[in-house]
């Protein structure tokens, strides 16, 4: 009841911060934009979330960055789905930590490993990649030896609610970590402050100009969601956020294009 109270009201600021007078983004602010796939596009029906039908269709459309979440099974594979148990998405009750990787590929064939995201789309996208738990030791080390192929902070981020799961990836740069914060975003932004990191990300509105203005001092990201209109979208790049998390990432890709074009003849 509480996440649903928390997407309504964020739902009804949107809509009105759409419909308020703001100043255009500028062509270099555009450019710099990022729309983030935030598990992907999915309608939760016919495409489910986190499952490479909806990340092939975000690249498709041309979004640049794909962001997901990472458990881990019973014989320590890190896996990619955001659920504890396979009840919402697939409508089955086993838990993902009881499962074996044979044996969840057999029960959800939709559900991709790791290295499997990496294969396809390291090379493509920028990663996003939410921890949602601690595993073993050696599930730790499975996990970064997979990513080892790829730059820590030029091709992924990982992202964590928690702090204290950046434990899991030990060694990675502190460029390459960055907290998410829901309703806590004041503890967040205390912790980004204390530690090094690689900036913080939240809902849009909990970011004030302060946070901005820190996030270019440091050169670090500073990602705002979950944008799902035009008007919001354009007001956020305009405060100079380059990285727009949405669960609308094809529509808003499409908003940005449109919005690039437009900035360009405008500029001649």
């Amino acid at each position: 009841m509480q996440h649903f109270l928390e997407h309504y009201v964020l739902w009804l600021i949107e809509a009105a911060l759409s419909t308020w007078p703001r100043r255009r983004p500028t062509r270099e602010q555009l450019d710099r934009a990022v729309i983030v796939a935030h598990r992907g596009e999915r309608d939760d029906v016919h495409v489910k979330e986190n499952t490479m039908t909806a990340f092939d269709a975000a690249l498709a459309a041309g979004v640049g960055a794909i962001e997901f979440d990472v458990r881990f099974t019973a014989d320590d594979e890190p896996v990619v789905v955001h659920d504890a148990d396979l009840s919402r998405v697939f409508g089955l009750p086993d838990q993902i930590d009881r499962l074996t990787w044979a044996a969840l590929r057999a029960r959800a064939p939709e559900l991709p490993h790791l290295a499997e995201m990496i294969e396809r789309y390291g090379d493509r996208a920028h990663l996003m990649i939410e921890l949602k738990t601690r595993g073993s030791i050696r599930a730790e080390a499975r996990m970064r030896d997979q990513l080892s192929g790829l730059s820590p902070g030029n091709d992924y981020h990982v992202l964590a609610l928690d702090p204290t799961l950046f434990d899991a990836v030990t060694g990675l740069p502190a460029k390459a970590l960055v907290p998410v914060a829901k309703s806590n975003w004041r503890a967040i932004r205390a912790w980004s402050r204390t530690h090094d990191c690689g900036g913080l990300a939240g809902p849009y509105v909990f970011i004030r100009r302060a946070d901005i203005l820190d996030s270019k001092r440091d050169d670090s990201l500073i990602g705002s969601g979950f944008i799902s209109r035009r008007g919001l979208l354009e007001r956020e790049i305009g405060r100079d956020i380059s990285w727009i998390f949405t669960n609308r990432p094809v529509a808003l890709q499409a908003m940005l294009e449109r919005a690039r074009d437009r900035s360009r003849r405008q500029d001649g």
